[in-house]
């Protein structure tokens, strides 16, 4: 995928402030199932970084994540849900 591509695809979505904060819901149900605590977020992003194939993301990441200030790149959510063991639809929009 060309960067011009990956772009416009990460600008196709742009979230509202309901749905970043139903996936944050989402993702602290998912982070308890899986034995996390919301408030580890230098954990989760080690883990999320030793299983995600991309470049790391930093620690400041996951923290907006967890807060609801941003949804993650699709291949980041992917790998997010893996790590989780959620579905990505479901991680995204509660499908």
């Amino acid at each position: 995928m060309t960067a011009l591509a990956h772009e416009a695809r990460q600008r196709a979505f742009t979230p509202s402030f309901q749905q970043r904060l139903n996936f944050r819901d989402r993702l602290h149900h998912a982070l308890k199932a899986a034995g996390y605590r919301p408030n580890e977020h230098s954990l989760l992003a080690r883990q999320f970084n030793a299983s995600y194939s991309g470049p790391p993301v930093a620690v400041s990441s996951v923290f907006r994540w967890l807060n609801g200030e941003t949804i993650p790149a699709p291949d980041k959510l992917e790998a997010l849900a893996a790590l989780l063991n959620v579905s990505p639809a479901w991680l995204r929009d509660g499908a």
